[in-house]
């Protein structure tokens, strides 16, 4: 009964979802005397003037906030699959599924500059989709760039996913001059005014360094055991099932829908490979877990036995509050 009940676009099922998320991070409740924070290096300027005074020094509120980012970004998430009809229905199933993928691990769920990146990206990307459609296909190029050069003014190693935009747009045919132009304006142009807003203190070369130190530094890698490697082993094959089914479905899809499904497939895979890179680690899930809910929720659409779906939508639920116990 648990994949009918999300697999509708109800009140009832919006309130549930939160219920859901509320239950699943509720190990950030309950372990509130550890850190607030899951990030512990040189935070970027929005991060230390914006997110550090109001959450970082209260493990409740912080806890608090990173379940209201992930919610919100779950929201953008399945406001962004029903707009483009990537289901055959509109339902809560993409909001359900990201916050399962995201529940598994305690670090991950702690507030971190990436969940406010993976807010702006996804929005960065909502923009982009719609492209294709625009009589002005580089205004919405400029708008993308922007949104993600704003989230990295949060988490600067955001930066590492602005050719991810141009692999997009190659991707959406938006390839033009005036697109181009346009993505380096867009990053360029959050970064103009922080530059300009230090230069009036005199302090331009401390953000320049800070900028270098967030966007080179090594964050730590993660140290797995073998109950965590079984958790990411599942997660990869649920994402190479979930692609394998969505890639059988692309010749029947309509053009535009095949472009954009082609997007989340690169979404996911580029984004793996940049979690194997010294600069990156386990806090990535946020950002692979948008193409994976996806993914996850086409496939499970796609099964014809309803039993089935339930069997399978239950596991996968259960494997998360495994992995919550035993990590």
């Amino acid at each position: 009964m648990l994949y009918r009940t999300f697999y509708s676009n109800s009140l009832k099922a919006l309130l549930l979802s939160f219920v859901l998320m509320l239950v699943l991070w509720g190990r950030v409740f309950v372990y509130a005397g550890a850190q607030p924070l899951s990030f512990e290096g040189v935070g970027m300027p929005l991060w230390t003037a914006l997110i550090v005074p109001l959450f970082g020094h209260n493990a409740y509120l912080a806890a608090m906030f990173s379940l209201l980012l992930a919610f919100a970004i779950g929201l953008t998430l399945n406001r962004l699959v029903g707009r483009y009809g990537w289901l055959a229905q509109q339902s809560m199933l993409p909001l359900v599924a990201y916050a399962l993928l995201v529940s598994g691990f305690l670090v991950v769920q702690r507030l971190n500059p990436v969940w406010v990146f993976t807010l702006f990206f996804l929005s960065g990307l909502e923009r982009l989709m719609g492209a294709s459609l625009s009589p002005k296909p580089y205004v919405r190029c400029f708008d993308t760039a922007v949104l993600v050069s704003l989230g990295s003014l949060f988490y600067g190693k955001g930066l590492f996913f602005f050719p991810v935009i141009w692999v997009f747009m190659g991707l959406l045919r938006l390839y033009s001059v005036r697109s181009f132009i346009a993505t380096i304006l867009g990053l360029v142009f959050p970064y103009a005014l922080s530059i300009g807003y230090f230069f009036l203190f005199g302090k331009t070369s401390e953000f320049l360094y800070l900028l270098l130190l967030n966007v080179l530094s090594n964050t730590g890698q993660f140290s797995y055991h073998a109950s965590s490697q079984i958790y990411v082993a599942i997660l990869l094959l649920l994402a190479l099932f979930s692609i394998l089914t969505l890639a059988r479905y692309l010749p029947v899809q309509k053009i535009i829908t095949r472009k954009h499904f082609r997007v989340i497939i690169w979404l996911i895979l580029l984004t793996a490979a940049t979690g194997l890179t010294p600069f990156f680690s386990i806090e990535l899930i946020p950002v692979f877990s948008l193409g994976l809910a996806i993914t996850l929720s086409f496939w499970l659409e796609k099964i014809k036995l309803y039993r089935l779906k339930e069997i399978l939508f239950g596991a996968f639920l259960l494997i998360t509050l495994a992995a919550q116990i035993f990590f």
